[in-house]
């Protein structure tokens, strides 16, 4: 069973979230937790506004946080999925060449 984050893990985890320092299984954990809580969802928008907001204030260019945040939930999950398929190819690859070098095997010791 994947870990549950608690609010207090998630909010001491968004200044990592934001600057994509988190590993996929923490991530994955602290997208699933801010998608099912408010609080914490209305935190991390708050911070995500202030840090990534105050780094552009030099900038002239138009931006949506709010969009962009929901961009960088996504693209988290869309890493968190493809670090998952690649392991199961992985091991799926591993299992049939223990299986094909079984067999060869077991023929040269007949």
């Amino acid at each position: 069973m994947k870990k549950q984050m608690t609010c207090e893990e998630v909010q001491k985890n968004i200044p990592d979230f934001i600057d994509t320092r988190m590993d996929s299984k923490e991530s994955v954990a602290f997208i699933r937790h801010v998608r099912n809580c408010k609080a914490c969802m209305e935190e991390l928008s708050v911070e995500y506004l202030v840090v990534v907001g105050v780094k552009r204030l030099d900038s002239a260019s138009a931006f949506n946080l709010n969009q962009e945040l929901e961009e960088l939930i996504d693209q988290n999950e869309q890493k968190a999925r493809q670090k998952r398929q690649i392991s199961l190819a992985i091991f799926v690859a591993a299992i049939l060449l223990a299986v094909v070098g079984g067999y060869f095997l077991s023929g040269v010791f007949r």
